[in-house]
């Protein structure tokens, strides 16, 4: 996001997002403590803190509490993906493998993940916490600090152009906090959740405009920032690149004669930053192009309403209000932003317009808002109209997108408005800036998204305990894992440390089909013979040495296996089916296994 100015700030023609830290009221240099506290060193650490705790004690408690325990929300794909991406990093280059394509699922022939999100700046990062502690609890660990570490990105950002500590506050938090967030969060969508980049790169933005860094190390700085972004997730990268764009326009058009040599000032530095990012990015990116895309999802734009209507089941008994938080998709839980914030940003607007930060700020949320709709108008969940730009999103790359995810860049917006807010009220409207700061945050908590913990955790003994499966699979064995635990398979590998390789895996919607099993062995889940007949061929070809069947987490169609004439045991919760080629397998055995 590109910064013009701070409102009422800096001597004209300097762009001046720079606060005067000696003229801050509450920095008296004749009282050390006060002096230490309004250091911006302290107060950021004071943010982190104060979001941390509000934030891990209450949502995550249960999952702070076994954080050697996989719990968040295990009925879905994603959370186990990404503690298998914990670990796959480490082991790929620990033992020389190529870390964008794996043998290690969809065995035996393996799966590229140049169109996954694997993370890689997170796992490498947290690499010696995996090595010594475990993917799970990696995992934990980080997904209990992924909102309050996006928050703290925000308030180093706002406290920077307001210089007020709990104008900043509030801001950190609605980006931090945002519906956005929280909706990833509680998902364990770790590349969704990690937004601290974006207000990092405005963060330095600001700091180069203001002269506490210099253009040289502005263009490392940002493109380095810009560089791990496309790592974390390339679709984000993707939105900031064309949100760049659509910036430095707005920019131009709203700086006027006084700002304008800084905006080319500032175009003449990230275009060279820019170009570090992309020369970072090359590798991944060109890996990509020669792969195959995932497929476009069906749904991808936010429903017009869900930006004051809150998610289902947070609409506390309000009849209508539960029957119309029922229609928007599913994608757009994460769009909520409610009417106090959308006040503050109008009230700003009409009472600044004379800013050009606010001028900017304004005309940005208005064109994140439209861009995040995508090709359809839909409000409460039906087709209002097929919009304009409809086609572009038939163009590669364009069609893969999500146009609710640019909603982050609206709470981006919406923070620094309501700190500039806070901050900057006037006479005429100081009365209602605190009840409305208090609202903001209230609407805030009140769409909450509920955190999903598991009850007991889905590790079996089987796979924390390395004599078990050493002592029942050879190493690099490919097994099946049949459970109704989200992509079972691929935790287990992790926490084995990718001892077994698994036929099957669920890496996202776009690549995968619905579940982690491969289709061949879900189709047993209505096991007519000729079902069972392509099972048994499927285990020849593709060299199955077992099926592990979760005993406390497993489809009632499990049972098949038994009835094919495998012969299991049970060991450490979970049942092992050794296959030996399907020698053993019963002709026309899917009679008896339907009946059962």
């Amino acid at each position: 996001m590109t910064v013009i100015s701070q409102p009422d700030a800096g001597r004209p023609g300097s762009g001046g997002a720079q606060v005067d830290e000696s003229a801050r009221p509450d920095a008296d240099a004749g009282l050390p403590l006060l002096a230490w506290l309004s250091s911006p060193v302290v107060q950021g650490g004071i943010a982190f803190l104060i979001y941390f705790l509000v934030w891990v004690p209450t949502a995550f408690r249960t999952i702070v509490h076994h954080l050697g325990q996989a719990l968040l929300d295990q009925k879905s794909m994603d959370p186990n993906f990404y503690i298998w991406c914990m670990r796959w990093w480490p082991y790929a280059i620990g033992h020389g493998h190529n870390p964008v394509f794996t043998h290690m699922i969809e065995a035996p022939a393996g799966h590229s993940l140049a169109w996954v999100t694997t993370i890689p700046p997170l796992s490498l990062l947290a690499a010696p916490l995996t090595l010594t502690a475990g993917p799970v609890v990696t995992f934990n660990i980080l997904a209990a600090a992924a909102l309050p570490v996006s928050a703290w990105a925000a308030f180093v950002l706002c406290r920077r152009l307001t210089g007020k500590f709990w104008a900043a506050l509030v801001g950190g938090a609605v980006y931090g906090f945002s519906a956005y967030e929280m909706n990833h969060g509680s998902a364990g969508q770790l590349n969704l959740a990690y937004s601290l980049l974006l207000p990092l790169l405005a963060y330095l933005i600001v700091l180069w405009q203001s002269g506490r860094i210099s253009s040289k190390v502005f263009v490392v700085l940002a493109g380095v920032v810009m560089g791990l972004q496309y790592y974390l997730f390339e679709e984000t990268f993707a939105g900031l690149t064309g949100m760049l764009v659509v910036g430095f326009l707005v920019a131009f058009a709203v700086a006027g004669r006084d700002y304008r040599p800084e905006v080319s000032r500032l175009l003449k530095v990230m275009i060279p930053a820019y170009a570090l990012a992309a020369v970072l990015a090359a590798p991944y990116f060109l890996l990509a192009l020669a792969s195959k895309p995932p497929k476009p999802a069906r749904i991808t734009g936010m429903d017009l309403a869900s930006l004051v209507i809150p998610r289902p089941g947070r609409t506390y008994g309000i009849g209508w209000l539960t029957k119309a938080a029922a229609g928007p998709d599913l994608i757009s839980a994460g769009c909520f932003v409610g009417i106090p914030l959308f006040v503050v940003a109008v009230v700003l607007a009409v009472t600044r317009w004379k800013s050009p930060l606010v001028r900017f700020l304004t005309i940005m949320l208005a064109f994140t808002i439209v861009a995040s709709i995508g090709p359809v108008l839909r409000i409460d969940g039906h087709v209002a109209a097929v919009l304009p730009w409809a086609h572009l999103f038939h163009e590669p790359f364009i069609k893969n997108a999500y146009p609710a995810r640019l909603m982050l860049f609206a709470y981006l917006v919406l923070a620094v408005a309501t700190a500039i807010f806070l901050a900057q009220a006037g006479p005429r409207i100081r009365w209602v800036s605190l009840p409305l700061g208090i609202l903001v945050l209230a609407f805030l908590a009140l769409d909450s998204a509920p955190i999903g913990a598991q009850p007991h955790n889905t590790v079996p003994a089987f796979i924390s305990r390395p004599d078990l499966y050493r002592r029942n699979l050879s190493p690099d064995e490919i097994v099946v894992v049949v459970s109704n635990v989200g992509n079972a398979g691929m935790l287990w590998q992790a926490q084995s440390s990718f001892y077994m390789r698994i036929a099957g895996g669920y890496i996202n919607a776009g690549l995968s089909h619905k579940t982690d099993l491969p289709r061949v062995v879900q189709a047993l889940a209505h096991a007519s013979p000729a079902a069972i007949a392509r099972f048994e061929n499927y285990v020849r070809a593709d060299h199955i040495g077992a099926v592990l069947i979760d005993y406390h987490h497993q489809p009632r169609w499990a049972k098949v296996f038994a009835h094919m004439g495998l012969r299991g045991h049970l060991s450490g919760g979970v049942l092992v089916y050794p296959t030996n080629g399907c020698a053993a397998c019963t002709p026309n055995a899917g009679a008896t296994a339907q009946r059962a």
